[in-house]
């Protein structure tokens, strides 16, 4: 998490103390206990307060900000796009989206993940996806390790 110049620990102090996050894939829950209100979803792993997928998470809870930091990568378009519906459902009218996006690399080491279907982040699908959701990109910036750092708000 370091290592991320943009996405990584510095996301901490873009969080108020009265704000929910929902951490989308937060594998070893390592924003656990830097953020007061958080609640970390993944379907891997067992830090998680919740070890399920983003399509069989539910909740009545609204959040105020969502991570989506190497989560959302995996699949076609219309996986991506059933996964933002989804987690666009968790937060209220007037929220923000951090993501960490691998646009189409390859670069994983495990070998497991060399087969895995890479969604292609560009910043032409992330205006035309974050626009289809209601949302303006605040910020879009090159992240470490060749990873695209974008912020979606809505102040509705």
């Amino acid at each position: 998490m370091s290592a991320y110049k943009y996405s990584g620990f510095s996301l901490v102090d873009e969080i108020k103390d009265d704000e929910w996050v929902i951490d989308v894939g937060c594998h070893k829950n390592l924003f656990k206990g830097k953020i007061k209100n958080l609640v970390g979803i993944d379907p891997a792993c067992d830090e998680a307060d919740v070890k399920t997928t983003i399509e069989d998470f539910n909740t009545n809870h609204k959040f105020d900000v969502a991570f989506c930091l190497g989560s959302v990568n995996f699949g076609s378009e219309e996986t991506i796009v059933n996964q933002i519906s989804k987690i666009v459902s968790f937060l209220k009218s007037k929220s923000r989206i951090y993501w960490r996006c691998n646009p189409g690399r390859k670069d994983h080491k495990n070998i497991q993940c060399q087969n895995i279907d890479f969604y292609n982040w560009t910043a032409s699908k992330h205006l035309r996806l974050s626009d289809h959701f209601g949302y303006e990109i605040k910020q879009f910036k090159q992240d470490s390790n060749n990873r695209l750092f974008v912020e979606w708000i809505k102040n509705i």
